[in-house]
């Protein structure tokens, strides 16, 4: 896409809007501060700053700080493109123009102003612009940092409290408009240290990513919304800790070690997995026997404390998994093996041994782990782990062929998760078709119930029974026995419709009028819908005339459904209409 071609690429009415703010001038400031880098300020609901990287006339990319999130283009951006196609123009028929010295550039001007302008009158006019640009203050004394004498830790804490400072409004709070002002400051830390580290200064990259691990989580607190750009500044900081980790000196590994190890337990850290953020850098800067030791005791201390607690076993695996991890890492299968075998008792360990046990083929030990695993689940009321081991002991004796137990888990599985269909499936296929038809009639009469109706979730069942086995009679009577329904008569009636398209007419006609008791704008429209519906059915139009003739002689006072009939039905309006 090129600045003379934009308007081919975008629709037809964000180009008119984007157009709308161009001729109403809202584009100001518009300027080329870099070779291809275009900037400018919009005005609309506030003042938007937008940004467009070009390569020659090539649209390379573009940003604009508003809350559009419909697409990947706002009317901002568009009302710049066009002040830039008009920029361009003028300076292509400005050069063609013969009269005398060419005119300097904005660029050229800068630099003019530089080569004349001394020190003092520089600084003096820079200051004077700081005290009405709290940001561009904090901009320069971030991307300078480097040259202040303070210690490098301090500095930058003092930095980024001083980027959220400026960032928070009148009533304490960062609000969406203001977010950009407030990530991108940091996200030029996060490029300025990632620069340090090209350069070899370390240390000052690691003053940087400590900085903002520390500072940064607390943002949250002045914020009331986030597109996640805080959290994208933290995961970036860990990757740059870990980028330092590898060319880290040993000494310089020792005190990030003993950094992990005092920033993991702080409560402040449980939010956004930071703290699980330290641990996983814990074991790259393991150099020594003593900090292994070190390692192994804090992960052990750890486990203890979330023990005393409720409701964290996620967390206590996790911490047994990093100690395995380890493990394996350093080429100690047994001592991890033995890890697992010690933690069984937790589901995600249980399932790693019986997954080993059924790859052996000791399918006898992948059962009695299983079932212990039940009874372990059954006593803490954990349904879902009961389901997980139930779902093992069928893996199982499908591995074993054993078609009793097949039929055993596959049966119960269907009725305790919610009659699903492929636990119905595996059952069907260890019968043959006679076999098939007793049992299918069993699991459809205790579905029915006293009342052969069912509750809503077995009579859905009944129905993908009826379908799966092309039962089309008995799913009929199952949705005429429940006529009110209108969405049950809709779900099914794509099944039932050709081969019997009166009946199918004949319950749409009573579950739409049912359901025309009720009223609203949304109701009125699915109405319609299923009326369409009825239209494409044999015979179908006749009954929707009906309908409709009916609704107008019967609700002729709700102008909102005669108003939506109307529109979807102009041709059956009346030749001379009531007034509503």
């Amino acid at each position: 896409m090129t600045i003379k071609d934009f308007e081919k690429n975008i629709s037809s009415d964000l180009l008119d809007r984007g157009n709308n703010y161009f001729m109403e001038e809202c584009v100001d400031n518009l300027d080329e501060v870099d070779s291809g880098l275009w900037m400018a300020q919009v005005y609309g609901t506030h003042t938007y700053t937008v940004e467009v990287r070009t390569h020659k006339t090539q649209i390379k990319g573009w940003d604009c700080n508003c809350p559009y999130d419909h697409g990947p283009i706002c009317k901002h951006v568009i009302a710049t493109f066009y002040a830039i196609a008009e920029n361009m123009e003028l300076k292509k028929s400005q050069s063609k123009q013969k009269t005398g010295k060419k005119k300097g550039t904005k660029k050229n001007k800068l630099n003019e102003i530089f080569n004349k302008t001394s020190k003092e009158d520089l600084q003096k006019f820079i200051v004077s612009q700081f005290k009405r640009d709290y940001g561009l203050r904090n901009a320069l004394i971030a991307h300078f940092a480097e040259l202040l004498s303070e210690d490098s830790d301090k500095k930058y804490h003092t930095i980024i409290q001083h980027i959220l400072k400026a960032s928070i409004g009148l009533d304490g709070f960062i609000d969406y408009y203001s977010e950009k002002s407030l990530t991108n400051p940091l996200f030029d830390l996060v490029r300025k240290s990632e620069d340090f580290i090209v350069k070899k200064n370390i240390t000052e990259a690691l003053s940087i990513t400590k900085a903002l691990l520390e500072e940064v989580p607390d943002f949250y607190n002045y914020m009331e919304d986030s597109d996640g750009y805080l959290m994208e500044v933290i995961e970036n900081a860990f990757d740059i800790f870990s980028i330092i980790a590898e060319k880290a000196s040993p000494l310089l590994k020792d005190e990030m070690f003993n950094y992990c190890i005092s920033e993991y337990p702080k409560e402040e850290n449980r939010n956004f997995d930071i703290d699980t953020g330290f641990l996983h850098l814990l074991p790259q800067l393991i150099t020594t026997d003593e900090q292994e030791k070190k390692f192994f005791d804090f992960i052990d201390l750890q486990i203890e404390v979330e023990k005393k607690k409720d409701n964290y076993d996620y967390r206590i695996v996790s911490l047994i998994e990093k100690k395995i991890n380890y493990l394996q890492w350093t080429n100690r299968e047994n001592e991890a093996q033995t890890l697992i075998e010690t933690n069984k008792n937790y589901t995600t360990f249980r399932e790693i041994l019986i997954n080993q046990a059924i790859s052996k083929k000791k399918l006898i030990l992948a059962g009695e782990l299983c079932n212990e695993g039940i009874a372990i689940a059954e006593k803490k009321h954990h349904s879902g782990i009961v389901d997980k081991w139930h779902n093992k002991l069928l893996e199982i004796a499908e591995k074993a062929k054993n078609k009793n137990e097949i039929r055993k888990w596959s049966e119960k599985l269907y009725f305790d998760n919610y009659f699903s269909m492929k636990y119905y499936r595996k059952l069907k296929s260890t019968y043959s078709k006679d076999e098939w038809q007793n049992k299918s009639d069993k699991i459809i009469n205790h579905l029915q119930g006293k009342d052969q109706r069912g509750g809503y979730d077995e009579l859905t069942a009944l129905a993908k029974i009826f379908i799966e086995e092309k039962y089309l009679s008995r799913l009929l009577k199952l949705v005429q026995i429940n006529s009110g329904r209108i969405n049950l008569i809709d779900d099914y009636a794509i099944h039932l419709q050709k081969l019997y398209p009166a009946e199918i007419l004949s319950l749409y006609d009573e579950g739409i009028k049912e359901y025309a008791k009720s009223t609203g704008r949304e109701i009125y429209n699915e109405i319609v819908g299923y009326m369409k519906k009825m239209e494409k059915i044999k015979g179908g139009k006749g009954k929707v005339k009906a309908l409709i003739k009916y609704f107008r002689e019967q609700y002729q006072n709700r102008r909102a459904m005669m108003e939506i009939l109307n529109d979807n039905f102009p041709e059956t309006i009346p030749i001379n209409p009531s007034p509503y």
